[in-house]
């Protein structure tokens, strides 16, 4: 008996490419399978923890300073997840290096800018793999981050993470 015949059929009983459809979706289960039942991330049911970390914003202008409130939820601007809800604001005036007709450098305020610590409260996983609000978003301790709330957007950096 022919592996293929004539009609295209393999052992004269499915059509080829009904096989290969077939093959497909089996792999494509055993994929999901792995995925959502192999793998150590997402086999697990974690208890989500509060997680408490201070986000930096240099420079920012007052106006938009106005914009944030406690209480506001803030987000992730690259994946547009929610990181937390913003608990507490703390606002000092913008200090830049300013070089002097001495040569010396002093500390000087920088006009109309604001640089704020914003505290904010996630819920997520603290491991030893590090903290990770909604289980996926990391945090790590001096990063750079676009962050958002409904009416406000900037560059910080997570400053410290309190837990």
């Amino acid at each position: 008996m022919k592996l293929v015949n004539e009609k295209g059929k393999l052992f004269g009983k499915i059509n080829i490419i009904d096989f290969c459809v077939i093959l497909l979706v089996i792999a494509l289960a055993l994929g999901a399978a792995y995925k959502f039942r192999g793998l150590e991330k997402t086999s697990t049911t974690t208890t989500m923890e509060p997680i408490r970390y201070t986000i930096e914003v240099k420079k920012i202008r007052d106006y938009i300073f106005q914009n944030v409130k406690e209480g506001d939820l803030i987000f992730d601007k690259t994946s547009g997840n929610c990181i937390g809800t913003i608990t507490k604001i703390d606002a000092t005036p913008a200090k830049e290096a300013v070089l002097c007709i001495d040569g010396t450098y002093n500390m000087g305020d920088v006009e109309n800018r604001i640089d704020v610590v914003f505290t904010v409260e996630g819920e997520g996983v603290i491991s030893a793999d590090g903290y990770f609000i909604n289980k996926t978003y990391e945090l790590v301790s001096g990063s750079e981050r676009k962050f958002m709330t409904k009416y406000f957007e900037c560059d910080g950096s997570i400053k410290d993470i309190l837990e």
